[in-house]
């Protein structure tokens, strides 16, 4: 199978696009035979991006382009860190959903960034770089739902099914640090609600409706790594959850798998973004680009089970079930409007549904 991700307004295939150049010219020049490798300093989100080190970061030292360090982050924690240290970045390129990179772009704590700065960029789909120029994908994930079948005989087919009165503490929902899951979330739930997740009134009945549930909530998780050791266990039947997570639990435990509700899911973008500061702007680059080619995004889908930025990646059949490709079932938030919302959201969020 060859996945050609289409998108209503803001994603249209780039068509099958051919690699054009050998390797070198897609990734960058090696060094001189013998010459230090430069240290270039990445985040990922940890759990299953882990993957990380060994089809991106070895593969990019072998090559000779550099040496990569990696830190685990979400894109909370990223951008305080990134706060912290303006001018002295404690990263080169960090991994952030695109709302939070928006808003890191607009703090000063990211460089503006083109598709001429990657070689491989014309093999992306369109929306592969983000239009504010925060950074470029990476793959895209899904915010989707979790489900134990071992314990839920129902179909689950519609984001407000988590109020069956039967997952009352066997539901599990996202904390506001865990911020661009929570974010997703509330959007979903808008949408299910209101049919458009920038109605104020779809909002606040979104809002209304997930404090009338707190009572059922067992947890919030902070870190997305949490709601797979609890299901796993059998202490909770159904969650909120990143497709990428859930993709990854099912290759373990069967019986978790995903139902994508009726109403649809809010696709995010991950996107590599370079940091405002770095006095390693050509290696991030370099390493960025690497990132985008073939034989990593190809890699990215089959370890990761994400869907690729790239456009006409095969997908083997053993997996096609776990990756996301329907684009009938995706939506995308506006950038301007989520990175306006985002703060306003979490902490309504935090004050009316966490605590």
């Amino acid at each position: 199978m060859t996945f050609d991700l289409k998108r209503r307004n803001l994603l249209a295939l780039g068509g099958r696009l051919a690699l054009g150049g050998g390797f070198a010219a897609a990734i960058g020049a090696s060094r001189p035979a013998g010459a230090q490798l430069a240290t270039v300093r990445a985040t990922h989100f940890g759990g299953p991006y882990q993957v990380l080190r060994d089809i991106i970061g070895k593969p990019f030292e072998d090559a000779k382009l550099g040496r990569v360090v990696y830190d685990v982050e979400t894109s909370p924690t990223a951008i305080t860190k990134m706060q912290a240290q303006k001018g002295d970045p404690p990263f080169d390129v960090v991994m952030m959903s695109r709302s939070f990179a928006l808003r890191a772009l607009n703090g000063g704590m990211l460089m503006k960034i083109s598709a001429g700065d990657f070689p491989e960029a014309k093999n992306l789909i369109k929306g592969g770089i983000a239009p504010s120029g925060s950074g470029v994908a990476m793959v895209f994930d899904m915010m989707d739902i979790m489900v134990d079948t071992k314990q839920v005989k129902a179909p689950v087919t519609s984001w407000l099914d988590l109020w069956r009165p039967e997952f009352k503490d066997k539901l599990m929902l996202p904390a506001a640090f865990n911020g661009a899951a929570t974010f997703a979330f509330i959007g979903c739930i808008a949408r299910a609600v209101g049919g458009d997740e920038r109605s104020e009134a779809a909002v606040n009945e979104a809002f209304a409706r997930l404090k009338a549930l707190k009572p059922n909530v067992r947890g919030f998780f902070a870190d997305g790594a949490q709601p797979m050791q609890v299901i796993e266990r059998g202490d909770i039947a159904i969650s909120p959850q990143f497709a990428i997570r859930i993709a990854n639990q099912t290759r373990k435990t069967p019986n978790v798998v995903k139902v994508t509700p009726k109403e649809g899911v809010c696709a995010v973008p991950y996107d590599l973004c370079i940091t405002e500061g770095t006095k390693n702007v050509a290696l991030a680059k370099s390493y960025v680009n690497f990132c985008l080619t073939q034989s990593v995004q190809e890699k990215l889908v089959q370890n990761l089970l994400a869907t690729p930025s790239r456009a006409a990646v095969p997908i083997a059949p053993d997996i096609q079930s776990l990756v996301t490709t329907d684009p009938a079932k995706m939506w995308f938030m506006d950038e301007e409007y989520g990175a306006g919302k985002q703060r306003e959201w979490l902490d309504r969020y935090t004050r009316e549904v966490q605590t």
